[in-house]
Parts: structure tokens; C-alpha cells; sequence
């Protein structure tokens, strides 16, 4: 019988870059806000919602930058990584494929109905316009809170996330917007990311990884509950 020859590694067994860690932009002391700045039944329905599973913080322990500097230096040089299918279950998020939307050209935009005479707006100051009752409006205040999500939780890029100008467009509608397939967008922002770091990026000190990079500790912990102590 031949011998099974395995995919080649990123860095030779033994010869990983000890690195410190890599560095996620989704830190969960934000969700951790936005779930206390929201009234109980506002949190209800997006507990019940597509962003449930990423509201349910208690569920696993909290992403740590070191084990995720670990697994992402032992990568395979493979064409196939985390799964579409291994996202959408550990994240509970909609990957179906997108539905090409007509723009609403004849519409003001959204923006300005939602933030006023703001330019950009952080998720921060969202968070404490929920926090301060400054927002009272039921539905407004769950919009606020689902562009919170996807800006701070499911595509971070900075240590300081701002709503992002599309999500609020898109979210005149709420139910399409929690129709939306953020699943899929995510995970190939984060796949993307992944890929895109090269030995050499990868032999840093800490890796800067864009997406919900939860997501990798998420499966792994799926596939392997042990891990949970060892990351606890």
C-alpha cells in the first residue's frame, strides 16, 4: 500500500513562528456592552434572531489570541479552509447565497434618518445612545444595535469600529436586513484575511486577522469539546 502523503504544512512541524498572538479586531467586551445597553425584550428578539448564536457569549469561552496565533501558523497549503457549512453552524448566521437587490435611487438616505447631521458615527457612541435611553424608539433601537453587531462583531477592521455607511442603507428594511446572508459575507472576509497573510506576515509577532475570527476557535471547540479546558 502506498503511503498517504499529507497536505504541506505553512512552516515545518517544530519550526512555527512563536509568536505572541494574533490580533482580532472583534474584542467581546463590545458585545458585551451592547447586550447592556439593551432593554430585556429588545434582547429577546435578537437572541431569537440570526445573530443569536453571536449574542450567546456565555456558550464558549472567549476568543483567546494565542491559541488562535497557534492554530493559524500550523495552516495546510490547501486550496480548502474552514467551511462554509462549519461557519454557518458554529455562528448560527444565514450563508445562503446573496439576492441582488434593486437600489432604492429614488430614497434619501437612510443615514441621515438615523444619525442626523453625523458624518460617521463609532459603535461606541451607538452603544451609548442605547445605553442612555437617548434613542427610545423600539425598532430604531434594535437597528442600532444589529449595525452594532455587524460592525464591531462581524466585519471589525479597526480597534475602533464606525457603523458602516451600507449596513445602514440596508437596514431601512429590518426584516431583509436580518434576512441577509451576513454568514456568508463574513466568513469570506475572514477566509480572505486568512489567506492573505504569507509566511512572512505570518512570522510576526501578532497576526491582524478581519472578520469574526471566533469563528475558527468556535469549530475547533465544536469538533474538539476537550479544548474547552485547555482554553479555559
Amino acid at each position: 500500500m502506498d503511503p498517504i502523503v499529507l497536505p504541506p504544512r505553512m512552516f515545518a512541524a517544530s519550526e512555527e513562528p512563536l509568536g505572541e498572538r494574533s490580533n482580532s479586531y472583534h474584542k467581546i467586551k463590545k458585545t458585551e456592552m451592547i447586550i447592556d445597553a439593551l432593554e430585556p425584550e429588545e434582547l429577546e428578539f435578537l437572541r431569537n434572531s440570526t445573530f443569536g448564536k453571536i449574542l450567546a457569549i456565555d456558550e464558549n469561552p472567549p476568543f483567546s489570541g494565542t491559541f488562535g496565533q497557534y492554530i493559524i501558523v500550523r495552516l495546510l497549503k490547501v486550496n480548502k479552509k474552514m467551511s462554509l457549512w462549519e461557519f454557518a453552524i458554529v455562528t448560527g448566521l444565514n450563508c445562503d447565497k446573496k439576492k441582488k437587490k434593486k437600489n432604492p435611487l429614488n430614497e434619501k438616505l437612510y443615514w441621515n434618518e438615523l444619525f442626523g447631521s453625523l458624518n460617521s458615527c463609532t459603535v461606541d457612541t451607538v452603544i451609548d445612545m442605547l445605553k442612555k435611553m437617548i434613542v427610545k424608539d423600539r425598532d430604531t433601537r434594535i437597528k442600532f444595535a444589529c449595525l452594532a453587531i455587524t460592525s464591531s462583531v462581524l466585519f471589525p477592521s479597526s480597534h475602533t469600529p464606525r457603523i458602516l455607511p451600507e449596513h445602514v442603507e440596508m437596514i431601512r428594511d429590518l426584516n431583509e436586513f436580518l434576512a441577509y446572508p451576513w454568514g456568508r459575507a463574513s466568513y469570506l472576509t475572514l477566509i480572505t484575511s486568512i489567506i492573505s497573510n504569507d509566511e512572512i506576515a505570518l512570522s510576526q509577532m501578532s497576526v491582524a486577522i478581519r472578520g469574526y475570527v471566533d469563528a475558527i476557535q468556535l469549530v475547533l471547540l465544536a469538533a474538539t469539546p476537550q479544548l474547552k479546558e485547555e482554553i479555559t
